[in-house]
């Protein structure tokens, strides 16, 4: 009977456990369930949370992805917009230089249509005939011309015959020209330094005593300067003929007038003194715009080494002719 109560005990203890250990593992599957589960939601959560991230920064991308597309396409289309009004301003450019280049050819061409020449070595016979020069001055001038004298082709810069004109002038007036192409004048500063700066130009002068002997001298170069260079003499090339080089001495020199000294004497305008106007040096050998029939010393029409510095000359004539 024991026996039997002691066996039931131990199958009764036995069982319990069993459950006892059964419950235990149950219990602790349980927490491990649960902690699972904790792990699981909080991994959710973050996996939710960077989803969410995500999504935000995909949003702000997507916002300034559209931001910088539309300022792109604003500034493309300026780019565009400036590149069609580049394209017209430069067609309009084209056209205006067009138009300028058309209407210069046409000045030519018409300045050929009335027998307007680019210097008097165009010109059939003597006479005062109209010449341009296209790229220095736009406007045809008056020009007396010589297609005569030691092979023609020579245009005129100073003529004395008869005292008719007053040479004793101020610088504006020396600048523009004054005077009579028929007769007695100069033809301006401002001409005689085109001529010369378009082209290389030889210098005749030819002189006439009152017995009616006649001299010349020529240079193979002469150009003047511009205003702001005073019309300086930069260019005087070698000297022959019969009359002497009288002009030599004032090569370098700038032009002088009454109301503009440019001379080399210091205590006096050579102008003022000679009533003239010349590129005076201290004062001059030659002075062909002095003062008409006037034998006084250096006042008259000189050219020292034709007639000396006390003889006024009859004529005095000045031309320049494009050295080839």
């Amino acid at each position: 009977m024991d026996l039997q109560i002691l066996k039931a005990e131990q199958e009764r203890q036995g069982k319990l456990i069993d459950g006892l250990v059964k419950a235990t593992d149950i219990q602790s599957l349980k927490a491990d369930l649960e902690k699972l589960k904790k792990d699981g939601v909080e991994k959710q959560s973050d996996i939710q949370l960077f989803k969410e991230q995500l999504k935000t920064e995909l949003e702000q991308l997507k916002k300034d992805g559209d931001d910088k597309k539309s300022r792109i396409h604003f500034f493309t289309e300026e780019l565009e917009r400036l590149d069609k009004l580049i394209g017209e301003l430069n067609k309009q450019l084209n056209n205006q230089t067009l138009r300028s280049e058309q209407e210069r050819q046409g000045k030519l061409i018409d300045a050929l249509l009335k027998k307007t020449y680019q210097s008097c070595t165009d010109a059939k016979s003597s006479g005062i005939n109209e010449i341009i020069i296209p790229n220095l001055i736009s406007h045809p001038f008056k020009v007396a011309c010589d297609s005569e004298t030691r092979g023609g082709g020579w245009t005129i810069i100073l003529r004395r015959m008869d005292g008719t004109v007053d040479f004793y002038r101020n610088w504006t007036e020396y600048k523009e020209g004054f005077g009579d192409l028929n007769g007695e004048f100069f033809l301006g500063l401002d001409k005689i330094h085109a001529l010369t700066e378009e082209r290389n130009h030889e210098l005749l002068v030819v002189l006439e005593d009152l017995k009616g002997i006649e001299a010349f001298e020529m240079y193979d170069k002469f150009a003047i300067g511009d205003e702001d260079q005073q019309y300086v003499l930069h260019t005087l090339g070698y000297a022959r003929g019969t009359a002497g080089d009288s002009l030599g001495w004032h090569r370098g020199m700038k032009f002088t007038t009454y109301d503009r000294d440019n001379d080399n004497k210091k205590d006096k305008n050579c102008a003022v003194v000679y009533s003239a106007a010349w590129w005076y040096n201290a004062c001059h050998a030659s002075n062909l715009a002095g003062k008409y029939n006037d034998n006084r010393w250096d006042k008259g029409v000189i050219w020292n080494t034709f007639k000396g510095h006390d003889y006024s000359l009859k004529k005095a004539v000045m031309m320049i002719r494009p050295k080839e």
